[in-house]
């Protein structure tokens, strides 16, 4: 198949303040806030005020949408239903659970013991019951892809990680290799694929040496480096370059299924033990934090703890004049404060000072259209955008937009560009209404 390949650009890593601080546990905060919203589908409790819960116990779905699950990250008892600020930027309905620090099991946590009898059915089923989720931002349900009808050759994980500062996902790995392995070996299992296939940076020595001792035990699983080049981890990209293959849709018209490095290893544990997705890595770091840190945290931590574990905020500094970022730099939520919690897709928090200064007005120097990664001419969809023209927003090819973040990025002005951007996508989309 003949196709143009995305490309992508080198830009600062930024990850050395975090990376040279290992992977910290903290798995019992005195409370924490169950969100009731996955990615766009509000979840029903079901639990209410004065109730006992245990760790795995289900507490809130959405039977409409997905058939979404959502368990208890702490035993303890429900002691409220509040709003709670969410990674998304807005305040959401969330359960509160105060911890009995009695680490109680629900039942359905226990070993499974006929592991490698388990059939893809049951491989799938397992992923639905547990409530996994896409760790790498997406938060979409890991057992809709693989119900797919199509013939999947290839597992891919995605340990890419290109977002500037994140090292969440590096962390997780070099802290459990094997589970990582072991994990992606069950999802080649459930998808019937012939071999898995980690994608990584190329300059991520530490991955590759914390798997290469186990590989050995694991025939069918490669380890595939890619470029230090942004994005990178877009999927799109991974696919193109691992398969030799393009599609519209989904990578499975590829023939490949794509999960994130931390759901594989996740799913080990749901596989093997059958706990549900209940903690996950995070990263707080930033110019802001006085050691940033990546941890490993209960679903519904508050962040404003995590950051005070990391030594808090750099002394000198105006706290009204940070910047918060709920994920990546590139791709994430401009946030208020860290008064938020962990859900399943914020996999950080970034801090930064304000930039003082900053220009407004578009150069016309186009630099926007020259990084971007699917040959789109930003600016131009942002003045459609801005006169909601809708026939030049679809002859613009805005629907293309892959929301990577880079024309912000490198606006000299420093324009919102791909704010505007996926305005005009969204309205090419909604047909201008």
């Amino acid at each position: 198949m003949i196709f143009q390949k995305a490309k992508g650009i080198y830009i600062e890593g930024r990850k050395g303040m975090c990376k040279i601080n290992p992977l910290k546990e903290y798995l019992s905060p005195k409370y924490v806030y169950i969100p009731l919203l996955q990615r766009a589908c509000n979840l029903e409790s079901q639990v209410k005020v004065g109730d006992e819960v245990k760790i795995g116990q289900v507490v809130a779905t959405n039977q409409q949408q997905f058939n979404i699950r959502v368990h208890a990250s702490v035993s303890g008892k429900i002691t409220a239903i509040k709003k709670v600020w969410h990674s998304s930027g807005k305040m959401v309905d969330a359960i509160e659970i105060e911890n009995d620090f009695k680490n109680q099991l629900a039942e359905t946590i226990k070993e499974e013991k006929n592991v490698d009898s388990l059939t893809r059915e049951q491989l799938i089923n397992k992923m639905e019951l547990a409530g996994l989720t896409g760790l790498g931002g997406a938060g979409f349900p890991t057992h809709i892809k693989y119900k797919t009808k199509a013939k999947i050759n290839s597992v891919i994980i995605n340990a890419v990680e290109c977002e500037p500062y994140l090292t969440c996902d590096y962390h997780f790995i070099i802290s459990y290799p094997e589970k990582l392995l072991k994990g992606a070996t069950y999802l080649m299992r459930a998808a019937e694929a012939n071999e898995v296939v980690i994608a990584y940076k190329i300059y991520n020595k530490q991955i590759r040496e914390a798997l290469q001792p186990f590989l050995p035990k694991y025939p069918n699983v490669k380890l595939f480096p890619v470029k230090n080049v942004y994005p990178a981890g877009w999927e799109k990209y991974i696919v193109e370059q691992i398969t030799k293959k393009t599609y519209t849709g989904l990578p499975a018209e590829a023939g490949a299924i794509v999960n994130n490095s931390a759901t594989a290893i996740a799913y080990a544990d749901i596989v093997e033990n059958n706990i549900p997705l209940i903690a996950r890595p995070i990263t707080i770091t930033g110019e802001g934090i006085t050691k940033p840190s990546t941890f490993f945290v209960p679903i519904g931590t508050k962040v404003s703890e995590l950051v005070e574990m990391s030594g808090g905020y750099i002394k000198g500094l105006d706290p009204i004049k940070y910047h918060y970022i709920a994920g990546g730099p590139m791709t994430g939520k401009a946030i208020f404060i860290d008064d938020l919690v962990v859900n399943d897709t914020l996999g950080a928090v970034i801090v930064k000072p304000v930039i003082e200064g900053l220009y407004p007005e578009c150069l016309g120097c186009g630099k926007c259209a020259d990084v971007c990664p699917v040959y789109l001419t930003p600016t131009e969809i942002k003045k459609a955008m801005e006169r909601k023209d809708i026939k030049l927003l679809g002859d613009l090819n805005s629907n293309k937009c892959i929301e990577c973040g880079l024309c912000s990025y490198i606006c000299p002005s420093h324009i919102e560009i791909t704010e505007a951007v996926v305005k005009g996508k969204t309205m090419l989309r909604k047909g201008g209404q």
